[in-house]
């Protein structure tokens, strides 16, 4: 059962306002996701009390709705809940961008019971608000059983959520923006900004007794002939799957970073000598097994040279140890091309 509570007997009171006005102007000036949502858990359970409430998220690739906050229950245990549009309560006010108060949820027919199956939590009643800007469903809010569905709770939590979506929104950008400073454009890869920051901090956690760490320099062999053979748009798709090949080898904390032309940089946090060697000669192999250009129609094999450098053994700064591993990179170059070589 559907009913929402706009009757003017239930305006809301002048404290209650300011409240709310004062909520919307720490919101939108918050760009942290922790501080952010911290703080509207803080005001929607000082204004509505309730024994759960939620903060569910729409990802724009997959169209599907996800736990982003959760006060009441185990956000673990929600974690890998996903909801589509028009699915239980949430789905339907994020799709209809519509509230809902829910008195009874035994009354309703498209109430999921997924969440309290995997929780053992009751759901009684739900007061669900969408949070919207520009037009488009950024999530919605939940506040699930409250203490007293008398009153105004939809126009209290209508007000929250006007000012969530903006402070939401502003996040999603301010974090974009960071993503853009910090990453190469063509591979998605960080960039030499980023890089240079990283290895500072690791340079100070080594000498403050933190595990060592290496780094890979690598150069795509013959690349030019690639440029020459199939012209600088293809050359640089072909630069962008390499480094996909690299990303497929790597996992958090390590990285890789595009270093400027055909040169890649691989940090390698935690990374002994000997490791990152077999890092290295992962990276080479999965090069030689990929196909590059497929969907251009070309059948390319692309080969690297990987110079190794570990810090602190085989320099004491930043400079000195980029400049080491360039050095092994180079000294595969002379050599004959397509192998690994250590500091």
């Amino acid at each position: 059962m559907q009913e929402a509570f706009m009757e003017g007997e239930n305006m809301l009171t002048r404290s209650e306002l300011v409240s709310c006005m004062e909520l919307g102007k720490v919101l939108t000036s918050e760009l942290h996701s922790e501080q952010l949502f911290g703080r509207i858990l803080q005001k929607v359970s000082e204004l509505l009390p309730a024994e759960n409430w939620s903060m569910l998220l729409l990802d724009e690739e997959t169209g599907e709705l996800y736990f982003e906050l959760s006060v009441g229950l185990d956000l673990g245990q929600v974690r890998d809940v996903r909801l589509g549009l028009g699915q239980g309560v949430a789905g339907k006010v994020a799709q209809a961008q519509k509230p809902m108060v829910i008195r009874d949820v035994q009354e309703c027919d498209f109430f999921c019971k997924e969440v309290d199956q995997m929780t053992g939590f009751i759901t009684r009643s739900i007061v669900c608000v969408p949070l919207v800007f520009g037009g488009k469903t950024l999530g919605v809010i939940e506040v699930v059983n409250a203490r007293n569905l008398k009153g105004k709770p939809l126009q209290i939590l209508l007000l929250i959520a006007d000012y969530a979506a903006i402070a939401v929104e502003n996040m999603r950008r301010y974090r974009e923006i960071q993503n853009l400073v910090i990453h190469d454009d063509l591979t998605g890869l960080y960039n030499t900004r980023y890089l240079y920051k990283v290895l500072k901090d690791l340079v100070a956690g080594a000498e403050a007794g933190v595990d060592p760490f290496s780094i890979i320099f690598m150069d795509i062999d013959n690349f030019k002939h690639v440029v020459d053979t199939y012209g600088h748009l293809k050359g640089s798709q072909a630069i962008s799957e390499i480094a996909g090949t690299i990303q497929e080898c790597l996992t958090e904390p390590c990285f890789g970073v595009a270093y400027g032309g055909d040169e890649f940089v691989v940090v390698l946090q935690g990374f002994s000598r000997n490791q990152a060697i077999e890092k290295a000669e992962e990276i080479r192999s999965r090069m030689k097994q990929t196909v590059y250009l497929s969907n251009h129609g070309h059948r390319l094999s692309l080969r690297a040279s990987f110079g190794i450098a570990t810090f602190p053994d085989d320099a004491l700064n930043v400079t000195t140890l980029l400049a080491s591993a360039d050095r092994a990179m180079f000294d595969i170059k002379e050599k004959g091309k397509d192998a690994v070589k250590s500091a």
